[in-house]
């Protein structure tokens, strides 16, 4: 039975986190509609309300909690047209001009909402799959440190020269080994983390093991992906 892969770092993960939520709220109460009236009192409740919705609709990641937020953007936006559809009634042109923008927004608020709930459903029968979570944290682990090395200015230093070419009997290039390594830990990350840990595989190992020449790749391998597999946390099992 293979053991539970790690989470993502969590301290990258919180900080990205914390920033994917502090520029939501600032965008989302942004984009809604002005109170009446326009005072900081009502300014601020409305904020509020917007907030709890989204956190009502129980977003567990930034996409889902961006869906969250259009959905409660849109929805505001329509009641809103309605609203202003019904204050027009003496103008007939504008006030068909508000229906139809508060109808299309209501339109799109469903959209969201559907989007979300499809979103989660994915989600949680992930999460019914150890396997299947571990790959998904992982990815997420190496997405979130490559990209915050990219928004950084650091990257790997790339080859003195250009790297030999090889290729197969058939002309075909040959996989690069080191993006083997790198797939076998996005694919089972606890497994690499403890082939590296050890510098090899372990002696009965619990799980099918790599060729010999894939852990030592694994086990040596310096790139990012495989570097990441040092920092992350200790096993719990």
């Amino acid at each position: 039975m293979d053991p539970h892969p790690e989470a993502p770092s969590p301290d990258l993960a919180l900080l990205f986190t914390a920033d994917v939520y502090e520029q939501l709220a600032h965008t989302l109460c942004a984009a809604l509609p002005v109170p009446v009236p326009d005072t900081p009192e009502t300014r601020t409740r409305r904020d509020h309300d917007a907030i709890a919705r989204v956190a009502c609709l129980l977003p567990a990641n930034a996409d889902e909690a961006h869906l969250a937020a259009l959905y409660v953007a849109a929805q505001a936006t329509a009641m809103d047209c309605l609203h202003r559809a019904q204050q027009a009634a003496a103008d007939p042109a504008q006030a068909r001009q508000y229906s139809a923008r508060s109808i299309s927004m209501m339109r799109e608020s469903r959209q969201a909402r559907a989007l979300l709930e499809r979103a989660q459903a994915a989600r949680q029968k992930r999460e019914k799959d150890d396997d299947a979570t571990g790959r998904a944290a992982w990815s997420e682990h190496c997405t979130l440190g490559l990209m915050a090395d990219a928004l950084a200015g650091r990257r790997p230093a790339p080859p003195a020269g250009p790297p030999p070419t090889a290729t197969t009997a058939a002309g075909e290039p040959e996989a690069d080994p080191l993006a083997e390594a790198d797939r076998y830990a996005i694919i089972y990350p606890r497994r690499a983390a403890l082939i590296r840990r050890l510098g090899g595989l372990p002696a009965n190992p619990d799980f099918g093991p790599p060729s010999a020449e894939l852990a030592h790749l694994v086990a040596t391998g310096d790139t990012p992906v495989l570097r990441s597999l040092d920092t992350a946390a200790a096993p719990s099992g």
